[in-house]
Protein backbone atom coordinates (compact mmCIF):
# COMPACT_ATOMS: atom_id res chain seq x y z
CA UNK A 1 0.00 0.00 0.00
CA UNK A 2 2.48 2.35 0.99
CA UNK A 3 4.90 1.77 -2.26
CA UNK A 4 2.15 2.29 -4.66
CA UNK A 5 1.45 5.59 -2.57
CA UNK A 6 4.55 6.80 -2.84
CA UNK A 7 5.08 5.76 -6.47
CA UNK A 8 1.91 8.06 -7.54
CA UNK A 9 3.74 10.99 -5.61
CA UNK A 10 6.91 10.01 -7.33
CA UNK A 11 7.44 12.51 -9.64
CA UNK A 12 5.67 15.60 -7.75
CA UNK A 13 8.36 14.57 -4.89
CA UNK A 14 10.96 14.61 -7.05
CA UNK A 15 10.10 18.11 -8.58
CA UNK A 16 9.73 19.43 -5.19
CA UNK A 17 13.13 18.40 -4.45
CA UNK A 18 14.33 19.77 -7.57
CA UNK A 19 12.93 23.48 -6.66
CA UNK A 20 14.15 22.78 -3.03
CA UNK A 21 17.56 22.05 -3.66
CA UNK A 22 17.81 25.59 -6.23
CA UNK A 23 17.67 27.36 -3.03
CA UNK A 24 18.92 25.03 -0.32
CA UNK A 25 20.97 22.13 -1.63
CA UNK A 26 21.04 20.74 2.31
CA UNK A 27 17.49 20.76 3.30
CA UNK A 28 16.69 18.89 0.29
CA UNK A 29 19.50 16.20 0.70
CA UNK A 30 18.26 16.24 3.93
CA UNK A 31 14.54 15.50 3.20
CA UNK A 32 15.88 13.17 0.41
CA UNK A 33 17.14 11.03 2.73
CA UNK A 34 14.12 10.89 5.08
CA UNK A 35 12.05 9.58 2.68
CA UNK A 36 14.93 7.08 1.40
CA UNK A 37 14.62 5.70 4.87
CA UNK A 38 11.36 5.25 4.67
CA UNK A 39 11.40 3.44 1.22
CA UNK A 40 14.38 1.13 2.55
CA UNK A 41 12.53 -0.93 4.82
CA UNK A 42 9.19 -1.30 2.00
CA UNK A 43 11.78 -2.67 -0.73
CA UNK A 44 10.73 -6.20 -1.29
CA UNK A 45 12.89 -6.39 -4.58
CA UNK A 46 15.82 -5.19 -3.73
CA UNK A 47 16.08 -7.03 -0.72
CA UNK A 48 15.46 -10.43 -2.36
CA UNK A 49 17.86 -9.45 -4.82
CA UNK A 50 20.37 -8.47 -2.07
CA UNK A 51 20.04 -11.44 -0.45
CA UNK A 52 20.79 -12.79 -4.31
CA UNK A 53 23.34 -11.60 -4.93
CA UNK A 54 25.06 -10.73 -2.08
CA UNK A 55 24.37 -13.63 0.35
CA UNK A 56 27.23 -13.35 2.60
CA UNK A 57 25.42 -9.40 3.85
CA UNK A 58 24.74 -9.53 7.30
CA UNK A 59 21.24 -8.77 8.81
CA UNK A 60 22.51 -4.85 9.29
CA UNK A 61 24.57 -4.84 6.61
CA UNK A 62 21.87 -5.28 4.24
CA UNK A 63 19.48 -2.58 5.92
CA UNK A 64 22.64 -0.37 5.72
CA UNK A 65 23.12 -1.12 1.85
CA UNK A 66 19.31 -0.83 1.35
CA UNK A 67 19.45 2.96 2.59
CA UNK A 68 22.65 3.70 0.49
CA UNK A 69 20.51 2.65 -2.70
CA UNK A 70 17.41 4.24 -1.72
CA UNK A 71 19.54 7.40 -0.66
CA UNK A 72 21.25 7.39 -4.29
CA UNK A 73 18.56 6.43 -6.13
CA UNK A 74 15.84 9.54 -4.57
CA UNK A 75 19.32 12.11 -4.99
CA UNK A 76 19.55 10.96 -8.54
CA UNK A 77 15.92 11.52 -9.52
CA UNK A 78 15.31 14.88 -8.44
CA UNK A 79 18.68 15.96 -9.59
CA UNK A 80 16.83 16.74 -13.20
CA UNK A 81 14.29 19.29 -12.23
CA UNK A 82 16.96 20.88 -10.06
CA UNK A 83 19.03 21.52 -13.42
CA UNK A 84 16.08 22.81 -15.15
CA UNK A 85 15.38 24.94 -12.80
CA UNK A 86 19.16 26.42 -12.04
CA UNK A 87 20.97 25.27 -14.37
CA UNK A 88 23.92 22.69 -14.62
CA UNK A 89 26.83 25.18 -12.59
CA UNK A 90 25.49 23.26 -8.91
CA UNK A 91 26.12 20.01 -10.44
CA UNK A 92 29.35 20.61 -11.46
CA UNK A 93 30.22 22.19 -8.02
CA UNK A 94 29.09 18.81 -6.26
CA UNK A 95 31.79 16.77 -9.03
CA UNK A 96 34.55 15.84 -7.53
CA UNK A 97 37.92 16.45 -9.32
CA UNK A 98 39.38 13.26 -10.49
CA UNK A 99 43.06 13.00 -12.14
CA UNK A 100 42.26 10.07 -13.94
CA UNK A 101 38.99 11.69 -15.74
CA UNK A 102 42.31 13.75 -17.39
CA UNK A 103 44.81 11.66 -17.90
CA UNK A 104 42.53 9.46 -20.57
CA UNK A 105 43.36 10.17 -24.33
CA UNK A 106 41.43 9.63 -27.15
CA UNK A 107 40.38 8.26 -28.89
CA UNK A 108 38.32 5.84 -26.32
CA UNK A 109 34.53 5.26 -25.76
CA UNK A 110 33.58 5.53 -22.30
CA UNK A 111 31.08 3.38 -21.31
CA UNK A 112 28.81 4.35 -18.21
CA UNK A 113 25.65 2.37 -16.41
CA UNK A 114 22.67 3.66 -14.80
CA UNK A 115 23.95 3.92 -11.71
CA UNK A 116 24.48 6.42 -9.09
CA UNK A 117 24.13 9.81 -10.05
CA UNK A 118 25.24 9.43 -13.80
CA UNK A 119 23.76 13.25 -15.21
CA UNK A 120 27.31 13.93 -12.96
CA UNK A 121 28.96 12.50 -16.32
CA UNK A 122 27.67 16.19 -17.70
CA UNK A 123 31.21 17.26 -16.53
CA UNK A 124 33.34 14.83 -18.70
CA UNK A 125 32.70 17.47 -21.88
CA UNK A 126 34.47 20.34 -20.00
CA UNK A 127 37.37 18.07 -18.55
CA UNK A 128 38.13 15.25 -20.60
CA UNK A 129 41.26 16.12 -23.13
CA UNK A 130 39.42 16.11 -26.60
CA UNK A 131 36.11 16.55 -27.99
CA UNK A 132 33.09 13.93 -26.44
CA UNK A 133 30.14 12.89 -28.14
CA UNK A 134 27.37 11.98 -25.90
CA UNK A 135 24.89 8.92 -27.09
CA UNK A 136 21.10 9.09 -25.97
CA UNK A 137 18.38 7.15 -26.35
CA UNK A 138 16.32 10.29 -24.96
CA UNK A 139 17.40 14.23 -24.25
CA UNK A 140 17.63 15.03 -20.92
CA UNK A 141 17.34 18.41 -19.25
CA UNK A 142 20.79 18.67 -19.21
CA UNK A 143 21.34 18.77 -22.79
CA UNK A 144 20.41 22.64 -22.97
CA UNK A 145 22.62 23.98 -20.21
CA UNK A 146 25.86 21.73 -21.37
CA UNK A 147 28.04 22.56 -24.16
CA UNK A 148 28.61 19.47 -25.99
CA UNK A 149 27.57 17.08 -28.73
CA UNK A 150 24.48 14.96 -28.30
CA UNK A 151 23.10 12.25 -30.58
CA UNK A 152 20.04 10.95 -30.52
CA UNK A 153 19.95 6.46 -30.93
CA UNK A 154 16.76 6.52 -31.34
CA UNK A 155 14.00 6.90 -33.81
CA UNK A 156 13.89 5.67 -37.24
CA UNK A 157 16.22 2.65 -38.63
CA UNK A 158 17.93 5.75 -40.64
CA UNK A 159 18.39 7.85 -37.76
CA UNK A 160 19.58 5.09 -35.14
CA UNK A 161 22.31 4.51 -38.30
CA UNK A 162 23.31 8.06 -38.66
CA UNK A 163 23.95 8.49 -35.06
CA UNK A 164 26.20 5.40 -34.94
CA UNK A 165 28.09 6.29 -37.95
CA UNK A 166 28.53 9.65 -36.38
CA UNK A 167 30.35 8.10 -33.24
CA UNK A 168 32.34 6.01 -35.78
CA UNK A 169 33.69 9.15 -37.37
CA UNK A 170 34.21 10.63 -33.55
CA UNK A 171 36.30 7.63 -32.49
CA UNK A 172 38.32 7.77 -36.59
CA UNK A 173 38.89 11.55 -35.60
CA UNK A 174 40.36 11.44 -32.13
CA UNK A 175 37.50 12.06 -30.25
CA UNK A 176 35.62 10.55 -26.89
CA UNK A 177 32.28 8.63 -27.74
CA UNK A 178 30.30 8.24 -24.08
CA UNK A 179 27.35 5.68 -24.42
CA UNK A 180 25.37 3.68 -21.69
CA UNK A 181 25.44 0.10 -22.09
CA UNK A 182 22.36 -0.33 -20.49
CA UNK A 183 19.46 1.87 -21.91
CA UNK A 184 16.03 1.04 -22.09
CA UNK A 185 15.63 0.38 -25.64
CA UNK A 186 18.25 -1.34 -27.61
CA UNK A 187 17.94 -2.86 -31.35
CA UNK A 188 20.13 -5.75 -30.12
CA UNK A 189 21.57 -6.71 -26.44
CA UNK A 190 24.57 -8.95 -25.44
CA UNK A 191 23.75 -11.82 -22.67
CA UNK A 192 26.92 -11.52 -21.29
CA UNK A 193 27.77 -13.46 -17.51
CA UNK A 194 26.98 -11.86 -14.32
CA UNK A 195 26.60 -13.28 -10.82
CA UNK A 196 26.16 -16.30 -12.18
CA UNK A 197 23.29 -15.42 -14.66
CA UNK A 198 23.74 -13.14 -17.49
CA UNK A 199 22.94 -9.23 -18.00
CA UNK A 200 21.66 -7.84 -21.14
CA UNK A 201 23.95 -5.02 -22.64
CA UNK A 202 23.63 -3.00 -25.73
CA UNK A 203 25.26 -4.26 -28.47
CA UNK A 204 26.29 -0.66 -30.58
CA UNK A 205 29.14 0.24 -28.41
CA UNK A 206 30.86 -2.99 -28.97
CA UNK A 207 30.20 -2.78 -32.38
CA UNK A 208 31.71 0.41 -32.42
CA UNK A 209 35.07 -0.48 -30.61
CA UNK A 210 35.55 -3.51 -33.13
CA UNK A 211 34.63 -1.71 -35.95
CA UNK A 212 37.19 2.06 -35.06
CA UNK A 213 39.45 -0.46 -33.19
CA UNK A 214 39.55 1.57 -30.12
CA UNK A 215 39.38 0.70 -26.67
CA UNK A 216 36.55 0.88 -24.04
CA UNK A 217 36.74 2.45 -20.77
CA UNK A 218 33.88 1.86 -18.08
CA UNK A 219 33.04 4.51 -15.84
CA UNK A 220 30.57 5.45 -13.01
CA UNK A 221 29.41 7.75 -10.58
CA UNK A 222 28.85 7.85 -7.10
CA UNK A 223 27.89 9.60 -3.88
CA UNK A 224 30.38 10.50 -1.31
CA UNK A 225 29.01 12.75 1.09
CA UNK A 226 26.96 14.90 -0.48
CA UNK A 227 29.50 15.37 -3.62
CA UNK A 228 29.62 13.46 -6.70
CA UNK A 229 32.69 11.00 -7.29
CA UNK A 230 33.66 9.74 -10.89
CA UNK A 231 35.02 6.58 -10.90
CA UNK A 232 37.39 5.64 -14.12
CA UNK A 233 37.84 1.41 -14.88
CA UNK A 234 41.06 0.13 -16.70
CA UNK A 235 40.53 -0.02 -20.22
CA UNK A 236 38.74 -2.99 -22.36
CA UNK A 237 41.32 -3.94 -25.61
CA UNK A 238 38.98 -3.52 -29.20
CA UNK A 239 38.46 -7.04 -30.20
CA UNK A 240 36.98 -8.51 -33.08
CA UNK A 241 34.63 -10.70 -30.50
CA UNK A 242 31.81 -8.72 -29.31
CA UNK A 243 30.43 -11.28 -26.81
CA UNK A 244 33.90 -10.89 -25.44
CA UNK A 245 33.99 -7.07 -24.84
CA UNK A 246 30.72 -7.59 -23.06
CA UNK A 247 31.41 -10.27 -21.13
CA UNK A 248 34.76 -7.91 -20.15
CA UNK A 249 32.00 -4.60 -19.51
CA UNK A 250 29.94 -6.91 -17.24
CA UNK A 251 32.83 -8.49 -15.60
CA UNK A 252 34.07 -4.71 -14.67
CA UNK A 253 30.40 -4.27 -13.03
CA UNK A 254 30.02 -6.97 -11.12
CA UNK A 255 33.49 -6.18 -9.62
CA UNK A 256 32.08 -2.56 -8.79
CA UNK A 257 28.86 -3.47 -7.44
CA UNK A 258 30.43 -6.62 -5.23
CA UNK A 259 32.94 -3.67 -3.65
CA UNK A 260 29.31 -1.32 -3.55
CA UNK A 261 26.37 -3.12 -3.32
CA UNK A 262 24.76 -0.23 -2.16
CA UNK A 263 25.36 1.51 -5.84
CA UNK A 264 22.86 -1.75 -7.14
CA UNK A 265 20.14 0.14 -9.38
CA UNK A 266 16.69 -1.15 -10.59
CA UNK A 267 17.97 -1.06 -14.42
CA UNK A 268 20.59 -3.42 -13.55
CA UNK A 269 17.73 -5.65 -11.69
CA UNK A 270 15.62 -5.48 -14.90
CA UNK A 271 18.38 -6.73 -17.57
CA UNK A 272 19.58 -9.33 -15.57
CA UNK A 273 18.39 -12.80 -15.57
CA UNK A 274 19.46 -15.53 -13.11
Amino acid sequence: MIQRVLARLSRPVRKVLGRLASRSPRAAFAVSNTLAALLATVSPGFRRALRTLFPHLSPRDTRHTLARIWRTRMRTRFLPYWIRGAGFAPIRALVRENDAVGRLRPPMILCTFHVGPYLGMGVLSERLQGELLTLRCVRFEIDGVVDRNVALVAGTEQERAAAFYRAVDQLRNDGFVIAALDPGQADRRIAAPFFGGTLHLAAGVFAMARIAKVPIVPIAARWIGDEIEIIVGDPLPASNDENAMAASAAQWLERYLRDSPGELSGRILELMRL
